[in-house]
């Protein structure tokens, strides 16, 4: 894949969208910044866009303000440009590396599920929520990941995604609870003999414990799927793909070794496992390029 240069008149735009991935995921931050320098820029712009769009709900509560951010994805679609550092680099991002418009709108269709919460049914609407509000992110930066894509890395990138956010659901269980929100599905939790109020317990009940379980091991599955076809990335996307992979599945990893503590205390990784991750994926990779070139 050919390496691009963000042109100056467009450097603050980019320290304005890294200052927001720096300030609201740092995982995230640590893995996609590996990336070539245009190609990290365009994965800035890229989460400053899920950024408004999540915060619109989640944080501030204002859907006007979803609204908002949809007209102005159509107007940019019309390549009709805002003049804002987002959307400034967001059009450089596309031209340079077809970036595809159907993820950004199928992101703000999800978005749109949480102004006014209903529970999911069935494992099926889980896995399409995580979907929506994240496979998606795997589709929009695919490009940046993969050249030419095919559907394999389709694939891959929304399997990827899909596990990431069910990382960060089966972590937020009792935090969302609290916010009036479950995300496990109404008709699993039921034939389980699940209750609503057992999301706020110190501990889970064996039911809740072992449905988590098994949708955490739902998960590593698509990150194994992924690691096991890390290959077929960029050379230069292998160790930014690996990380997201590593820092999001060990979050899952700490509740499959503690399930009693997924109700008791956010599950975080630690700075220092951070780290060691760090360099379990930098051998990796290269291992794996020592045997891709032999």
């Amino acid at each position: 894949m050919a390496e691009a240069h963000v042109p100056v008149e467009l450097l603050p735009d980019v320290a304005w969208c890294e200052a927001i991935i720096r300030r609201h995921s740092g995982s995230f931050y640590r893995s996609f910044k590996r990336l070539p320098a245009g190609r990290a820029a365009a994965v800035f712009a890229v989460y400053a866009f899920c950024r408004l769009a999540d915060d619109s709900i989640d944080v501030d509560h204002d859907p006007a303000q979803l609204d908002q951010l949809e007209a102005r994805l159509h107007d940019f679609a019309a390549d009709k440009i805002p003049d804002e550092p987002l959307w400034r680099l967001l059009r450089w991002a596309f031209t340079t590396y077809q970036l595809e418009i159907g993820p950004f709108f199928e992101m703000i269709e999800g978005q749109r599920r949480d102004i006014t919460f209903a529970q999911p049914k069935t494992n099926q609407d889980l896995w399409d929520y995580c979907y929506l509000v994240a496979g998606t992110v795997g589709l929009m930066i695919l490009p940046l990941l993969a050249s030419p894509v095919t559907a394999v890395h389709r694939r891959l990138a929304v399997d990827l995604g899909q596990a990431m956010q069910m990382s960060n659901i089966l972590r937020d269980l009792a935090a969302d609870y609290r916010q009036g929100r479950i995300y496990l599905p109404a008709q699993e939790l039921a034939a389980r003999g699940i209750l609503v109020d057992d999301f706020g317990l110190a501990r889970p009940t064996e039911a809740l414990k072992s449905y988590w379980l098994e949708l955490a091991h739902d998960a590593l599955q698509r990150y194994e799927g992924v690691r096991q076809n890390l290959v077929s990335f960029d050379t230069k996307a292998r160790l930014p793909v690996l990380l997201a992979l590593l820092y999001y599945s060990h979050i899952t990893l700490l509740g499959i070794r503690n399930p009693d503590q997924v109700l008791a205390r956010r599950l975080v990784v630690p700075d220092p496992v951070k780290y060691w991750l760090y360099l379990k994926a930098r051998w990796n990779v290269w291992t794996l390029k020592l045997r891709t070139e032999v």
